[in-house]
């Protein structure tokens, strides 16, 4: 008996040896120093865009201070993307979160060609990026697994929108983001 507790403790030793644990960093994971907060998660963290090539299409997505992945939204589900980019804040200097649709900045491009443009909206406590195109009037959001479906959102559009005075052209509505301005297309 005492033989086979020997063997057992030798197993293992070795076994505990031969598969040390495993840790998985990010030591080239881009600086957010320089990035656009386009959120701020459940928890109080800060959430920063990202861009991801995922299926043939360049997504938009969300990552954090210490994270070094990017999660993106797609077919139902919350992707996490080990290589990303996050393009720097001075490209959205002439930006602002607008709940009129109709001047979006395009900042990626769907599987069919589609350009992708950048939403943001609240879920559970918190503010989460996420995207919406052209005639879509929804925001999909990447949260705990899952891509959801947001109905009220606001869109990352071009120029500033004046607090005081809305004027609103019957001649001129649309249902969901048109045209728009080419910040990040291809990563």
């Amino acid at each position: 008996m005492r033989m086979l507790s020997i063997l057992f403790l030798a197993l293992g030793i070795q076994v505990g040896w031969a598969n040390p644990p495993h840790v998985h960093g990010h030591p080239d994971s881009p600086s957010l120093e320089q990035a656009i907060r386009v959120g701020t998660d459940t928890d109080g963290k800060a959430l920063y865009l990202c861009i991801a090539n995922l299926f043939n299409s360049v997504q938009p997505g969300k990552t954090w201070v210490g994270y070094g992945r990017c999660n993106i939204a797609y077919g139902g589900k919350e992707y996490i993307v080990n290589d990303f980019k996050v393009p720097p804040r001075n490209l959205f200097n002439n930006t602002s979160w607008q709940k009129d649709t109709r001047s979006p900045v395009r900042i990626g491009r769907d599987t069919n060609g589609k350009p992708l443009f950048l939403c943001q909206a609240l879920y559970r406590g918190s503010k989460q990026p996420g995207k919406t195109w052209p005639g879509y009037n929804r925001c999909n959001i990447s949260y705990a697994g899952q891509e959801v479906v947001l109905n009220i959102f606001q869109v990352l559009g071009n120029g500033r929108v004046n607090q005081h005075a809305h004027a609103h052209n019957p001649n001129n509505h649309s249902h969901g983001p048109t045209s728009s301005q080419v910040i990040v297309t291809e990563y």
